[in-house]
């Protein structure tokens, strides 16, 4: 939000007056709160194709490769119990470009691919995890 790459009305005056440590603190802080767990956990809920494997014909990889569980993501954010509604405006946001924050496009190609189905079942579906 500094550095403009994210643009939030809300967000980004607050982070314009905020030095590297007062940002260090406000992670700090948060990463020590308790995960809030959804409404809506399922955790047998059936993942989605893109989410277990991709659609490889239209440069989409498993959404699970990157934001799989805790023990075995590759350093992607965590998705298991976010909100639906958010996950769902950030894939649009990333596919129609207004959210520019992924330092190689990777979500910007990835989600520009997906079909709006497929944006709403991953969100469903991560949001239902625990």
């Amino acid at each position: 939000f500094k550095t403009g790459a994210r643009v939030s009305v809300v967000m980004s005056p607050f982070a314009a007056a905020m030095s590297d440590q007062d940002m260090k603190d406000v992670a700090a802080y948060y990463a020590y709160l308790p995960r809030v767990p959804s409404n809506n956990l399922d955790a047998g809920r059936p993942a989605p194709a893109v989410v277990v494997t991709g659609a490889p014909m239209r440069n989409i990889p498993p959404c699970g490769s990157c934001h799989g569980d805790i023990d075995n993501k590759a350093g992607s954010p965590w998705l298991g119990g976010q909100s639906a509604v958010y996950i769902k405006a950030q894939l649009e946001a990333f596919a129609s470009g207004a959210r520019r924050n992924d330092i190689s496009q990777q979500m910007r190609n990835i989600a520009r691919q997906m079909t709006a189905e497929e944006i709403d079942q991953v969100a469903h579906y991560y949001e239902a995890q625990p």
